[in-house]
């Protein structure tokens, strides 16, 4: 991320969650702007020499049935120094089956629907920047299909 000269003009780089599961962020250790959404406020995660930035996606939301959330975050510009961040996603295959996980004794209850992970990347690439709850309810009802490989 650039130095921006007027970041009075920028709210931020676009609050969102990510697609996949586990998000590992090795993020700049002296200039900062990363901030997550925490109980409705926008909290700076503070640059730190070799800490990685560990984010949970909307995979975990669905597999975990709600009890772990995707993480909502975004970057701040910057008028001082360049922001340097490597994002490394854990994404399964397109082809595979996501659905909240059998709990014992839970007698169902599934919040989140089960669907096919290529189907909610269609969904999520148009509307990456909106709420997540829509993209949910989309490959729920059957909203894009991929189509099998050739």
């Amino acid at each position: 991320y650039p130095p921006c000269p007027r970041p009075d003009l920028i709210t931020s780089l676009r609050a969102h969650t990510d697609a996949g599961g586990v998000i590992l962020l090795f993020q700049d250790d002296r200039v900062g702007g990363l901030e997550v959404l925490k109980d409705g406020q926008w909290i700076d995660v503070q640059p730190l020499a070799g800490a990685i930035v560990i984010n949970t996606g909307d995979q975990i939301e669905v597999l975990s049935n709600g009890r772990y959330r995707s993480a909502w975050h975004r970057v701040l510009p910057m008028r001082d120094g360049n922001r340097r961040s490597i994002a490394s996603f854990y994404n399964p295959a397109n082809e595979a089956t996501i659905s909240p996980a059998a709990v014992q004794g839970s007698g169902g209850g599934e919040t989140y629907p089960k669907y096919v992970f290529g189907d909610y990347m269609d969904v999520y690439v148009k509307q990456k920047f909106q709420a997540k709850e829509p993209r949910f309810e989309a490959v729920k009802t059957g909203a894009p299909k991929s189509s099998p490989a050739a």
